[in-house]
């Protein structure tokens, strides 16, 4: 990665400012991923205003992890769903030609 592809931006995370140097075609990424953490952790903070800031981020960061998981999971299943369709036809094709 050429240092002239990358910059560095700032976002706000939990009240707290995190400097990262990153490629200039991922910032959208960046400034939207700030967004969504931002929204997840007034959520948790709302819902779970008894335990403490620590505890809020573990939750969110757990929450997030299982939807990465999942999402991992389904595109794991989407070969297998098509690979599964394509023998699906070629059985289908050999009996139709019996």
């Amino acid at each position: 990665m050429n240092e002239n592809d990358t910059f560095l931006i700032n976002v706000q995370v939990g009240g707290y400012r995190l400097p990262l140097r990153i490629e200039r075609k991922e910032e959208e990424l960046y400034r939207l991923a700030e967004k969504v953490l931002g929204k997840y952790l007034e959520v948790y903070q709302k819902k779970y205003s008894h335990r403490s800031e620590e505890e809020v981020f573990i939750f969110v960061a757990y929450e997030l992890a299982v939807m990465l998981v999942k999402k991992m999971m389904q595109q794991d299943t989407v070969p297998l769903a098509e690979k599964l369709t394509s023998l699906n036809q070629e059985v289908e094709k050999l009996l139709a030609e019996k």
